[in-house]
C-alpha cells in the first residue's frame, strides 16, 4: 500500500467537497429500449473479490454521457431520442426530460405517443421549451440541475443493484436526460438578438463560445448523471478546389459531408450516432406499417468498438418499434424460417405467422414471446462477445509491454 495513497485518501475523506474525495466512479449502463442498439454499445463487466467472481452485461448509454446524433433531415434523429430519454427515465422516481427544442419540431401529442406519458405525468417528467434558448441559457439550466441533485445527494441516490470490478455496491444518482435540439441553432445570446447577420465572423464566435461552455459542461454531466443528447446536422461542403479533398472531421462520415457547431462537442463526445434512412416501406407490404429501415452507425464509443451498425424499423405514426427491430435482427441472423405466410422462428415450425402479422401474433401468444426472447437473446450476447473479442484482439499483448520495459532497462544502463 502506498504509504501517499494513504494519506491522501485519509485527508480528503475528512472533507466536505464530495468532488475532493471522490475517485473514478464505475459506470452504469440505462437501456434505449432498443436492444439492438444498447447492445452494439455494450460491454461486459468482470466482477472480483475475495467474496464475488461473476461478470455481467452493461449496455445501453452510460451515466452521465454525451451523446451526438448525427444525420440528414428527417430520418428520425429527434423520435429516437425521446424514446430512448423516456426509458431511461422510467424507472425512476426523480428523474424527468429537459428538451431545449430551438427547432421547435415537436408537438405535445407526439410527445405522448413518443414517451408514454400522459396529462400531469407528461408535464411532471418532460419539461419542454422552444423559445428563448441561448448558448449561455442553456449552460445555465444545466448547472442548476447539477447544484441541485449535487447538493442533496441522499434525495437523488440510488442503489444501483451493482457492482464495481472490485466487488463494490454501485450507488448513482437517479439519471436525468437533457435533450439539445440541435447544436447547429445552438447561439450566444449576442448573436440572437442582433439586427443585422454577421456573417462568418458570428459562426466563427459561436464556435468558440460553444466550445467553451461544453467544456464546461462535461464534468458536471458525470458527477451529477445528466445524460445529454445532442442533435446535430450533416452539411455538404462545397470544395473550391475539385482536386484538393479537406479530411473528415471524424470517420464514417462521406466525402464532402461536415458537421456544424465546431470540433469540441465531436472530441467531447462519449458516442456518436449516425443515423440512414433508406427502404421505405407503406401500409399494404412489409411490416404492415407506412415507415422505414434506419441504419444507426456508431461512429464514436468508449464502451465498445466503433464502425458497428444495428438497423430499426421506423413507424411514421409510433416512432421506432422495438419489437419489429429485434425481428429484423432475427431475419438477418438467419432465425426466421419459411416463407410468405408460413414463417416460423428457428426450428418451431408448429407456430407460424406472416411478417405483416408478427407483432400482433406476438402479443397474443405466450409461447411465441418466450420463443422470441430466448432467440433475441441469443443473438444479442453473441453480437457482443463478438465485438468485445475483436477490441480484445487489438490490445498490445503483454509480451510486448514487457519487452518495451527491457529495452528502457538497457537504455538506461547505458546512459548510467
Amino acid at each position: 500500500m502506498s504509504l501517499l495513497a494513504t494519506n491522501f485518501r485519509e485527508k480528503v475523506s475528512k472533507l466536505k467537497d464530495y468532488r475532493m474525495k471522490t475517485e473514478t466512479e464505475h459506470s452504469v449502463g440505462y437501456s434505449t429500449g432498443f436492444l439492438t442498439f444498447d447492445f452494439i454499445n455494450g460491454t461486459v463487466v468482470h466482477v472480483k473479490s475475495e467474496e464475488k467472481n461473476f461478470s455481467y452485461y452493461s449496455i445501453g448509454i452510460t451515466d452521465g454521457s454525451m451523446i451526438m446524433v448525427i444525420g440528414r433531415s428527417g430520418c428520425g434523429k429527434t423520435t429516437w431520442i425521446i424514446q430512448a430519454a423516456a426509458n431511461i427515465i422510467r424507472p425512476f422516481k426523480t428523474s424527468c426530460i429537459f428538451h431545449d427544442d430551438i427547432e421547435g419540431g415537436i408537438t405535445d401529442t407526439r410527445k405522448e405517443i413518443l414517451t408514454k406519458f400522459h396529462g400531469k405525468e407528461l408535464t411532471d417528467r418532460y419539461i419542454h421549451r422552444n423559445t428563448g434558448i441561448t448558448a449561455e441559457n442553456f449552460y445555465e439550466r444545466i448547472k442548476m440541475i447539477h447544484d441541485i441533485k449535487t447538493q442533496d445527494r441522499a434525495a437523488y441516490e440510488y442503489d444501483t443493484g451493482l457492482y464495481d470490478n472490485m466487488g463494490n455496491r454501485i450507488f448513482k444518482l437517479e439519471p436525468t436526460v437533457y435533450i439539445l435540439d440541435s447544436l447547429a441553432l445552438l447561439m450566444p445570446e449576442q448573436y440572437t438578438t442582433e439586427d443585422e447577420l454577421s456573417g462568418q465572423m458570428s459562426a466563427t464566435a459561436t464556435a468558440r463560445a460553444n466550445a467553451s461552455i461544453f467544456k464546461r459542461i462535461v464534468p458536471m454531466l458525470k458527477s451529477a448523471n445528466i445524460i445529454l443528447f445532442v442533435i446535430n446536422h450533416i452539411n455538404q461542403k462545397v470544395e473550391i478546389n475539385m482536386f484538393a479533398k479537406t479530411k473528415s472531421q471524424v470517420g464514417y462520415l462521406k466525402q464532402g459531408e461536415t458537421l456544424p457547431g465546431g470540433n469540441t462537442p465531436i472530441y467531447l463526445s462519449n458516442n456518436m450516432i449516425r443515423f440512414d434512412d433508406h427502404s421505405k416501406f407503406k401500409e399494404n407490404e412489409g411490416f404492415g406499417i407506412s415507415g422505414s429501415l434506419v441504419d444507426l452507425t456508431l461512429i464514436k464509443s468508449r464502451t465498445n468498438a466503433a464502425g458497428s451498425v444495428t438497423t430499426l424499423v421506423f413507424n411514421q405514426d409510433t416512432g421506432f418499434d422495438p419489437e419489429l427491430s429485434l425481428f429484423y435482427l432475427l431475419k438477418e441472423n438467419g432465425k426466421i424460417n419459411g416463407a410468405g405466410a408460413y414463417l416460423y422462428l428457428s426450428d418451431r415450425n408448429d407456430i407460424k405467422f406472416s411478417q405483416k402479422n408478427f407483432k400482433k401474433k406476438l402479443m397474443e401468444n405466450k409461447e411465441l414471446q418466450q420463443i422470441f426472447m430466448k432467440e433475441s437473446q441469443e443473438v444479442l450476447k453473441r453480437i457482443l462477445e463478438e465485438q468485445l473479442k475483436a477490441v480484445e484482439e487489438l490490445e498490445q499483448p503483454k509480451e510486448e509491454l514487457s519487452l518495451t520495459e527491457g529495452i528502457l532497462g538497457m537504455l538506461n544502463e547505458q546512459i548510467v
